[in-house]
């Protein structure tokens, strides 16, 4: 459509060397491009004074991938990556392509009322208890082999100690299902602030059957990343 544009596609699956990515970025700050087609790579930290025009497509792809912070993820992504236009010179436009146009996220992006959103975000964590007012683990169980994985994901739910205060979801499979071509399954636990949620886990993982063959057990408490 646009034939006589200055294309770059910014990817951290294309960049050749970090030279090259720093020179890339230089180029576009300069305005030598015109349409810069990227991933999250395009949002982090850049300053490019001559953009104007930001369009971000499945905007909100990142709210149903299983995060409990999916929300305030993908809240300051689109944030930072809008905010990138019109910094310096003309006034800047962002245009976001949604499946849900009512979700708080995107109401509060559009009417950028960020005060509005985390109202709204913490009275849902304060409802359900999830951090900061509840504490969360991750389990995540990897094998070179799927079923492997999923079996013993499987074997340490069964195994989890009966408490009121706790609840363990999954095993299911990991939103990054395969890496480095091993198998991945999580486990969620969750429980209330005050609850000794890492003396619940040490009791848990010195009774369950123990990891045998490939199969690998990551544990994580208070978890930041839920891939």
């Amino acid at each position: 459509m646009f034939p006589q544009a200055r294309i770059l596609v910014l990817s951290s699956d294309l960049v050749e060397s970090v030279e090259r990515l720093r020179q890339e970025l230089d180029e576009v700050a300069a305005g030598r491009l015109d349409l810069i087609i990227g991933t999250q790579l395009v949002a982090k930290g850049h300053h490019f004074p001559k953009l104007n025009l930001v369009g971000i497509v499945d905007a909100d792809l990142g709210l149903g991938n299983g995060d409990p912070r999916a929300a305030e993820r993908t809240f300051q992504l689109l944030h930072q990556v809008v905010g990138r236009a019109g910094r310096e010179e003309g006034w800047g436009l962002g245009y976001l392509q949604t499946h849900q146009p009512e979700h708080p996220v995107m109401r509060a992006l559009i009417s950028g009322d960020r005060e509005a959103f985390y109202d709204n975000e913490i009275e849902q964590r304060e409802r359900t208890t999830y951090p900061p007012f509840g504490r969360m683990a991750g389990l995540v169980v990897t094998a070179n082999e799927k079923h492997t994985a999923e079996a013993y994901g499987r074997t340490l739910a069964n195994a989890a100690p009966k408490d009121e205060h706790v609840r363990v979801f999954g095993p299911a499979e990991a939103p990054i299902a395969v890496v480095r071509g091993r198998h991945r399954f999580r486990l969620l636990v969750k429980s209330p602030r005050a609850f000794d949620l890492s003396a619940y886990l040490r009791k848990w993982l010195a009774d369950a059957p123990k990891a045998r063959g490939n199969v690998r057990l990551e544990v994580d408490v208070d978890p930041q990343s839920f891939y």
